[in-house]
């Protein structure tokens, strides 16, 4: 066993095996702070995963797509820019899609 000098407060401790690197109060103090990260990350896991599912839930089933890029197609429309600016947007959900 040697004793080593630890880096975050500066205090002596026995360094009785070889990964240890810092005393033990500044050791709990730092597995403390990761235990909040890790919380903190779980929630922001679970915040993803539920605006994910809010996206697919409001995804457009393909044949419904299909049949919205037809109905709101230009050529049927007199080459309106509404229509023009639907289907390019309609068309690039079914693009990501693929």
């Amino acid at each position: 066993m040697s004793a080593a000098t630890c880096p975050s407060c500066g205090d002596r401790f026995d360094k009785d095996a070889p990964w240890k690197k810092t005393c033990t109060p500044c050791w709990k103090v730092a597995k403390g702070a990761e235990h909040v990260e890790l919380l903190e990350l779980r929630e922001e896991v679970q915040e993803l995963r539920d605006a994910f599912a809010e996206v697919r839930a409001a995804d457009l089933p393909p044949d419904m797509l299909a049949r919205l890029i037809r109905l709101c197609h230009p050529d049927k429309h007199g080459d309106s820019e509404a229509a023009t600016v639907a289907t390019q947007w309609l068309l690039a959900r079914r693009e990501a899609r693929t």
